[in-house]
């Protein structure tokens, strides 16, 4: 955890999902490496990673013709999602603390939504796995709800919108490059937690203040409030 010089305001949190509240990086990833290879991609755990983190299904299948010249089937998506959706199900398990920094939040009366690049069905089901749904009802949005992905702003801004507060006054915590440029994008004050992505990537890539690990963002967020 950086040391605090200024404290930020905090009138709300803006949450990514994957990675940051739900544990889906690795599942997913795995699920996605498999598909690629059946469809001919040599591709590895490591190398999607690197290439599509934090981004979305979209932006797979020009890659994957521009490095290996396969076109992927129209539905590859569908069951992509399919197969994710099912390892979510019976693999997933919850990070620690996410409940605390909840509960931290809801008793210092600060809001707190969801803006992430996945789709509501996804969501849905990984939140619902650990029991999370609920506390973000009517405050989940997603890249699919607005014009532009991450790194774009879009679902940053519209997720504090939705909040009713300033996104000047909003903690954005994202665990991928994408999501940390769209919150630096959006003008919130925006932590960089590791994950998959190293740190110092987080950092030069904008983010204002880096967390190792959950118990890290919770110290960090109990600083400030």
């Amino acid at each position: 955890m950086d040391q605090v010089v200024v404290k930020p305001k905090v009138g709300a949190v803006l949450f990514d999902c994957d990675g940051v509240l739900v544990d889906t990086e690795n599942l997913g990833n795995g699920v996605l490496v498999k598909l690629l290879n059946e469809y001919g991609c040599p591709v590895t755990e490591t190398m999607t990673n690197k290439l599509f983190l934090g981004g979305t299904l979209a932006m797979i299948g020009p890659k994957m013709t521009e490095m290996y010249g396969v076109t992927l089937p129209e539905n590859w998506t569908a069951e992509c999602y399919a197969r994710t959706f099912e390892a979510l199900r019976n693999d997933m398990e919850p990070f620690e603390r996410v409940d605390d920094i909840l509960d931290m939040l809801e008793v210092a009366n600060i809001p707190f939504a969801i803006g992430s690049n996945g789709p509501h069905d996804k969501m849905d089901v990984s939140l619902g796995k650990v029991g999370l749904l609920g506390r973000f009802t009517g405050r989940i949005c997603s890249a699919r709800d607005v014009p532009n992905a991450k790194p774009a702003p879009d679902v940053y801004l519209l997720a504090a919108s939705r909040l009713g507060v300033d996104i000047h006054d909003c903690i954005v915590i994202d665990d991928s490059i994408s999501g940390v440029r769209a919150g630096v994008a959006s003008g919130a004050t925006t932590i960089g937690l590791v994950g998959e992505t190293p740190g110092e990537l987080l950092r030069e890539n904008g983010a204002h203040y880096i967390a190792n690990g959950h118990q890290d963002l919770y110290a960090l967020l109990k600083i400030w409030l």
